[in-house]
């Protein structure tokens, strides 16, 4: 368990970073190409919530949910959009960040990883809680996307956001 966290937090950590990198640009090419790839993450967050959104309405309708299981989606969908929420803020408050002095910043990225962490543990809280509700059928369509859904979070929240609605073959 302890190992899950730490990894977790590395991971996050370097998602955070690569996202600061991907939107200041690199130093070793020209200013132009950052400034390029920032204006272009700002033009991607409605794009990318808009498709987080999507993912969550097509799981959803695939699960088919009852009447006593909405509650517990509702819970799941609303901390996923709180998770991607968060994100999306963060990224921009990199302006403000990248003026930060070193010690402040590494600071900061230590609180970002521990709210991100926090944020992640509610929503696997929330789809414990909805899948132990699922039917058979409701789990073998969960299965493969409803931990996608994480990560759909994850991407909407970064300068390189590619989400995919799961696989082909869970789709019906």
């Amino acid at each position: 368990m302890r190992k899950g966290i730490i990894f977790f937090s590395v991971l996050m950590l370097a998602i955070a970073t690569a996202d600061v990198s991907a939107q200041m640009g690199s130093r070793r090419g020209s200013g132009r190409v950052g400034a390029d790839r920032a204006a272009k993450a700002q033009e991607k967050p409605q794009e990318s919530v808009d498709q987080l959104a999507l993912i969550l309405a097509e799981l959803q309708e695939d699960l088919k949910l009852t009447a006593n299981q909405h509650a517990a989606w509702d819970a799941y969908a609303r901390n996923v959009e709180a998770l991607a929420s968060d994100l999306a803020r963060e990224r921009g408050r990199t302006k403000e960040v990248m003026q930060m002095k070193v010690l402040q910043r590494l600071d900061h990225a230590v609180d970002v990883a521990r709210d991100r962490l926090t944020a992640v543990e509610d929503i696997v809280a929330a789809a414990k809680k909805l899948y132990a509700g699922f039917t058979p059928e409701q789990r073998s369509v969960a299965d493969p996307r409803l931990a996608s859904a994480i990560a759909a979070a994850a991407d909407s929240g970064s300068a390189n956001s590619g989400i995919r609605p799961g696989p082909p073959e869970a789709r019906k």
